[in-house]
């Protein structure tokens, strides 16, 4: 039977990590949803509704503001008015009365277009004495599309036998979304003659004492008008807000009725004729007899509209079915008062929310089995609509909650389908790579425990050094020569590190590459790492010593030692194997020791490493850097050794009062102390931080936070 081939087997790199699978679909979610929007829109807002509908009921939806009242004229009532003229007269004694009782503005969610002159008189006439006593009457318009001409808007409006009140005027268009719920309410529509009030922001405006003409625009997107600071009342602020239609922050249902005072708050003061009349009368009887007049209705906006099917317009919001459409308005001047329109966040803000799923590859990665990674979603899931609402609750904000929970399921979900066809590929390529070592009895006892043999990951220490001049060397020496002073080169350094345990991890080219930390933990790592590096330094400066002369001008090494977590097991093809490194530690560490020659110096160390020495020995601070190809800073450290300068230390303290000055965006200071030290001590890295700070002080960072980017390797 043809042996399996183990290449077939490689694990795909999707299959590796949860990673690229974690990056592909939040890079994926992100793409479409800049591109094309939130897919999941609507329910995004019905979800919003839901949450509405639960605060209402718990009783924890704000107040509706004091000086909003509607008036409802129900069926019964309307049908009293059994004409044309009964019903005007109707609405002329409600502004009469109403602006007795004190109101300030009354706000007619009605449009009289059906009478003549002499049945319209007597709301005219009403206006007029309304004003006089400072009551301001808002009356309905609305923009409807022309049959003959789509792009053409013809107006219905009140008293088509005389000019418009375009000052006393709001228009009541108000959209519903796709499903046919009321969400939005435009506080500006565009009509023939430009940007028009609606009916919530006409009875605004007149409510502070503003007019259509106060308003402006300083872009096609905002409107704003002078109108007192909230905080401070003696002062006057410009008020800025969007024309496009904003989310109604949605108190309770129309019929709502409430057990307790919380949930009583949230709704909106209801007037009925027979009450209107009431207060009326008894403001009258008092202003005869001479007794306090009470006005119930004292600076008040006040809504007129029809509580009938067929004559008042009904319509779905998030509070429920069947809701009248006057609520949107009444809701939307609430909103007005009291700042609280919910604002929905923007696509690249969602964008931004939706990278905090990466997180997922993190706690995936602590995640034993699919029953932990059921748990993980559920506990992501309820974070998610948690922080939804307490985002809408607290903070009036609504951002695409649906969409980032939508995405953390399908992570969690690509993650387990993962796990399982990682489980059968990491079979098959066992049993395919086990049986080049094992019998065929021993290679079934290693299967039943397949994570005997898989990589793990470890904490290490490396050292790797690099020969200086290697090409000149070669010219010079020839390829015999070369050969032989490079193996001489790796003997010593081989010598050094298996003299303190560690491990040979391979020769590449000049470089030579150990570690300490595996296969078995080793807890003094970094120490023994540190010894063998100032072992094998120390032995290389002895070689250069009896190389001929001109050998021993090019002959030069560095040395690097960096810990972290890296991968460690077996690595190769079907015909070569070998157990080693493999992880950005190693690339990490290849930056390092190729800064050596940037600094001129023989040895640095990362703070990773230095770190975890029992013993910290003498050392400086040397730079913070971002290498090339790297997104998180490191510090360097150059530790002294049996080779350093015997005032060493005194450099470094003075080097250390230079580098604080640098980190600080002092470059001129830094400058002028690095100087002195270049010059004096002969330094290199002072040499080339001096100049680094002369080119920073004439090009001065924008941010700048001490970290330093190399653009070369």
């Amino acid at each position: 039977m043809q042996a399996l081939d183990i290449r077939r087997f490689r694990l795909p790199d999707y299959l590796a990590s949860v990673w690229p699978l974690v990056i592909t679909l939040t890079g994926a979610f992100v793409f479409w949803l800049l591109l094309f929007g939130n897919p999941l829109e609507i329910l995004e807002l019905r979800w919003l509704g839901q949450l509405l509908r639960w605060r209402a009921v718990a009783g924890i939806a704000p107040a509706v503001d004091s000086h909003i009242v509607h008036l409802d004229i129900d069926r019964q009532e309307f049908e009293s008015f059994s004409t044309i003229a009964l019903e005007y007269q109707n609405a002329a004694r409600i502004i009469s009365e109403a602006a007795e009782l004190g109101a300030k503005v009354v706000a007619f969610d009605i449009i009289f277009s059906r009478g003549s002159k002499e049945e319209s008189q007597p709301i005219l006439d009403a206006i007029e004495e309304a004003k006089e006593r400072g009551t301001q009457v808002v009356l309905a318009e609305a923009l409807e599309p022309r049959p003959s001409d789509a792009k053409a808007q013809d107006r219905i409006r009140s008293f088509l036998f005389r000019e418009r009140l375009t000052e006393s005027a709001g228009l009541i268009n108000a959209q519903s979304d796709s499903d046919g719920v009321l969400r939005r309410y435009a506080i500006v529509e565009s009509g023939p003659q430009g940007p028009e009030p609606s009916l919530a922001l006409a009875a605004y405006l007149l409510w502070h004492d503003l007019a259509w003409k106060d308003v402006s625009f300083p872009s096609p997107n905002v409107v704003c008008w002078p109108e007192l600071d909230r905080k401070d009342p003696s002062k006057q602020v410009l008020r800025k807000m969007q024309t496009e239609p904003l989310l109604l922050n949605f108190l309770t249902s129309w019929n709502f009725r409430a057990g307790n005072p919380n949930a009583a708050k949230s709704v909106f003061i209801h007037y009925r004729l027979a009450d209107l009349h009431t207060d009326y009368d008894e403001a009258e009887k008092a202003q005869r007899a001479n007794r306090p007049v009470r006005k119930t209705l004292e600076d008040c906006v006040v809504m007129v509209s029809y509580i009938v099917t067929g004559v008042g317009d009904i319509g779905s919001t998030p509070m429920g079915a069947n809701q009248p459409r006057v609520v949107s308005h009444l809701q939307a001047l609430n909103d007005l008062f009291k700042d609280s329109f919910l604002r929905r966040t923007s696509r690249f803000t969602d964008a931004l929310v939706l990278v905090i799923v990466l997180s997922f590859g993190f706690f995936s990665n602590r995640c034993a089995g699919v029953g932990s990674l059921v748990v993980l979603w559920i506990g992501g899931v309820l974070l998610v609509l948690c922080l939804g609402a307490w985002l809408v609750f607290a903070l009036n904000t609504v951002f695409s909650v649906i969409y980032l929970a939508g995405l953390w399921t399908a992570v969690n979900i690509a993650e387990v389908a993962r796990r399982y066809a990682r489980e059968f590929i990491e079979r098959l390529k066992l049993r395919t790579t086990m049986s080049l070592y094992f019998s065929p009895r021993v290679l079934e006892r290693v299967l039943e425990n397949p994570g005997s043999t898989e990589p793990q990951e470890a904490e290490l220490t490396l050292l790797l050094t690099d020969l200086r001049n290697s090409t000149p060397l070669a010219e010079r020496l020839g390829a015999n020569g070369f050969f032989s002073l490079l193996n001489q080169v790796f003997e010593i350094q081989t010598r050094a590190v298996t003299a303190e345990d560690g491990n040979l991890e391979h020769f590449l080219g000049d470089q030579f590459l150990s570690y300490w930390g595996a296969p078995h933990p080793q807890p003094d790592a970094t120490d023994r790492a540190l010894r063998a590096a100032l072992s094998l330094s120390l032995e290389m400066e002895r070689f250069r010593k009896d190389l001929p002369t001109e050998v021993h001008e090019l002959f030069g090494y560095g040395v690097a030692l960096h810990s972290g977590f890296a991968l460690v097991g077996n690595k190769g093809s079907r015909l070569r194997l070998d157990y080693g490194v493999v992880g950005d530690l190693v690339n990490t560490a290849a930056r390092v020791e190729s800064l050596t020659k940037y600094y001129s110096v023989r040895m640095l160390v990362t703070r990773d490493a230095y770190a975890k020495l029992t013993i910290s020995p003498p050392a400086r601070l040397l730079d913070h850097i971002m290498v090339k190809g790297k997104n998180l800073p490191i510090e360097i450290l150059e530790i002294k050794d049996s080779l350093s300068k015997p005032n060493f230390e005194e450099i470094a303290q003075t080097y250390s009062e230079a580098f604080d000055r640098y980190r600080k965006g002092d470059f001129d200071v830094s400058e002028l102390l690095f100087r002195k030290l270049a010059e004096c001590e002969n330094d290199p890295a002072s040499f080339v931080l001096m100049r680094r700070c002369a080119e920073l002080s004439r090009n001065p960072p924008k941010v700048w936070e001490g970290v330093f980017r190399l653009e070369t390797k």
